[in-house]
């Protein structure tokens, strides 16, 4: 079996979230709505967009960063979403999640979102990483990020649905998301969704579709689906198996074209902002 157990869930949430035991409230940075036309926040915003892409300069991540947070600070939801994914992945800086977490969620308040900003806000609620634990707050986010095809998102939310957090256990549901993950590359989204067609959890029993699904994610390393891939084969007919074998290739060609993630970064202008 490839699903955790609620005793499991927590405590893969508590070594997400570390140590600590105890969680502050946020104490976050101005939010406020920068004002319409304020000059020295698209300024700024354009210096840190020439430093980060190096326009007429060497590229200087540190210094686009600071430019960016001063601009966050005067409310800025585009200089706040940037900032918030720069601390986050560690760009200019030392990763630091708790903040790039409470700039991405200032951003998404003001509705500049993305759906990898979508997925880290509803993953930290979920966890309790940064920021005190809440599922059904986690959950409204995951579901945004999901709908725009966030593959960690939907992995996420299927897990939820599986296994009843948040609200009613939901097979079919958690069945469509983690084939959605699935399509995209991630191999436990694969093993999980071979398990569910093996079983019929959520779904009619197809043993072609439970191997196929096994078969590719073995086939990126995940061993535990190795074993149940043969151990499913030793109750296939030799049609079922041809049949099952088959469909592995067609799921992997179909896989095989999916793009990597996109990061978190200012979008690319032909002509910059002077």
């Amino acid at each position: 079996m490839f699903f955790l157990n609620r005793q499991d869930i927590f405590r893969t949430m508590l070594q997400l979230a570390g140590m600590t035991m105890c969680f502050l409230a946020l104490a976050g940075p101005c939010c406020t709505q920068a004002k319409a036309g304020d000059e020295t926040a698209s300024r700024l915003k354009a210096e840190a967009y020439r430093a980060y892409y190096g326009v007429n300069q060497q590229v200087n991540h540190t210094l686009a960063l600071q430019l960016y947070l001063q601009a966050a600070e005067r409310g800025d939801a585009e200089a706040q979403f940037v900032a918030g994914g720069m601390l986050y992945q560690g760009q200019g800086t030392n990763p630091d999640r708790r903040n790039g977490f409470k700039w991405l969620l200032a951003a998404a308040e003001q509705g500049k979102v993305s759906p990898e900003s979508l997925a880290i806000i509803g993953a930290m609620y979920l966890r309790g990483s940064a920021v005190p634990q809440n599922f059904l707050e986690g959950k409204k986010w995951l579901v945004k990020a999901a709908e725009q095809g966030n593959l960690a998102a939907q992995n996420d939310l299927a897990y939820l649905h599986y296994n009843g957090i948040g609200g009613e256990r939901d097979y079919k549901k958690a069945l469509e998301l983690y084939e959605k993950a699935a399509f995209q590359g991630d191999a436990m989204a694969q093993a999980n969704t071979g398990l569910m067609y093996a079983t019929g959890t959520g779904t009619e029993t197809d043993k072609a579709k439970g191997y196929a699904w096994y078969s590719l994610a073995a086939s990126r390393g995940n061993a535990g689906a190795a074993v149940n891939r043969n151990n499913l084969m030793m109750n296939m007919s030799w049609d079922e198996l041809n049949r099952a074998q088959n469909l592995s290739l067609e799921l992997y060609r179909q896989v095989e074209n999916i793009r990597a993630p996109k990061q978190i970064a200012p979008e690319l202008q032909a002509h910059p902002e002077k």
